[in-house]
């Protein structure tokens, strides 16, 4: 009896078989002598045992069983070769799992929603539509995304009301996250068809009064609640506001406020550079869109920016909806570099003070900034920004007669 490894066993295939007859013990030892490879010897009886044999040494068998008067029979079959015969026989369970599995695979590697975040006077339909062109879409395959720098570079400059844009991918999900810029409402600009108090719109330390009209309830170094008034539209006692004049209140109010920001700067960070060469290509264009005619005006260049002028065609006043665009694609690259962790925070700091002064608006300005807990994690600097800062806390609360 031979022990040996099994894995040839499992590769040429074996048989665990049972042997019956009189003779067993002269049997073993013909077919160890004739250097048959059997292992796993168990007798049952007198005259039955089971054995292990691979299959090319089972058709060594049938002369000693013939000399032996041994009866034989088969009671399993393993290995490699009886693997692939019961596969054969069952071709559609494996294409089934075949279909299963790329079906499976088809799913992790398809964007199949698009959501976006933060969003609230750019429509929905605009963000999509500018991902699109980007080859962010339903349907795409995600490892013909673009970096998630080049997505957010792109779209940063596509949309000037925004101040940050942040792309990430999570499983199926294309997440587009947005910070736009604080407006100025326009309504605001014009006067108040009533007269108004001023009140804080947060809580701060009054820095400075500039009051045009009005009467001034708090002075310099006061701390105040958001909701506390801050100058009054009456000039008079306002618990007596009959016995007043009712002005209406009109000016600014600083105050000394504090801001923390979270920022985050990858230290691998890419910028685009163009490499100055250029092509131009004209399509037709129909029912605004522009027709793409195949071989006509092949891209020469792997990564390039397009500028597209559109030439309608127009009988006197009227437009007509076709005509050709002239595109202009400019050469570009992504050039990558490494920052250290020193120039990593100065960018960070840089970031959330335009960041900061965006939100104050005009009348903001930062007195000073404490970088807080700078780490390194996976690649990026974590840190926390503490800043100390001005700006005008006013805000309109309107007065009404008889209060």
């Amino acid at each position: 009896m031979r022990h040996k490894n099994q894995w040839p066993q499992k590769i040429r295939g074996s048989l665990r078989i049972e042997l019956s007859g009189s003779e067993l013990t002269r049997f073993i030892n013909e077919a160890m002598a004739a250097g048959l490879e059997i292992s796993r010897i168990v007798r049952i009886s007198e005259e039955r045992i089971r054995l292990t044999i691979p299959v090319p040494d089972y058709l060594r068998l049938k002369p000693l069983l013939k000399r032996t008067g041994t009866r034989s029979r088969i009671l399993r079959k393993k290995g490699l070769p009886f693997w692939l015969l019961r596969l054969r026989r069952r071709q559609f369970f494996l294409w089934g799992i075949l279909l299963f599995f790329l079906f499976l695979f088809s799913l992790t590697s398809v964007v199949w929603s698009v959501e976006v975040e933060g969003n609230e006077t750019v429509p929905d339909k605009e963000i999509i539509r500018l991902l699109k062109q980007e080859g962010v879409f339903i349907g795409q395959l995600k490892h013909r995304i673009p970096d998630n720098e080049e997505v957010q570079y792109h779209l940063q400059t596509k949309l000037p009301q925004v101040s940050w844009v942040g792309f990430r991918m999570e499983g199926t999900r294309a997440i587009i996250t947005l910070v736009e810029k604080k407006r100025v409402d326009e309504r605001e600009k014009k006067e108040e068809d009533g007269p108004i108090n001023l009140v804080a719109k947060r809580g701060a330390m009054i820095y400075d009064l500039r009051v045009e009209r009005g009467r001034s309830v708090v002075n310099v170094n006061d701390v105040v609640k958001k909701g506390d008034l801050l100058v009054s539209g009456w000039y008079g006692n306002p618990e007596t506001s009959d016995k007043g004049k009712l002005v209406g209140a009109k000016g600014k109010v600083f105050g000394e406020v504090w801001y923390e920001s979270n920022v985050t700067v990858p230290l691998k960070q890419k910028r685009k550079v163009y490499t100055g060469n250029r092509e131009t290509a004209w399509y037709p264009y129909l029912a605004s869109k522009v027709v793409r005619i195949p071989y006509l005006f092949p891209e020469s260049y792997q990564q390039y920016e397009t500028i597209q002028k559109i030439h309608a065609i127009k009988i006197r006043h009227w437009e007509l909806p076709f005509g050709w665009v002239e595109e202009e694609r400019l050469e570009m690259k992504w050039v990558s570099r490494k920052l250290s962790v020193k120039q990593a925070v100065a960018l960070g700091k840089e970031r959330a003070r335009e960041d900061l002064l965006m939100k104050m608006g005009d009348d903001g300005r930062i007195l000073g900034e404490k970088v807080l807990h700078p780490h390194v994690d996976n690649d990026k600097v974590v840190m926390k920004i503490h800043f100390d800062a001005v700006e005008n806390i006013a805000a309109k609360q309107p007065i009404f007669q008889g209060e």
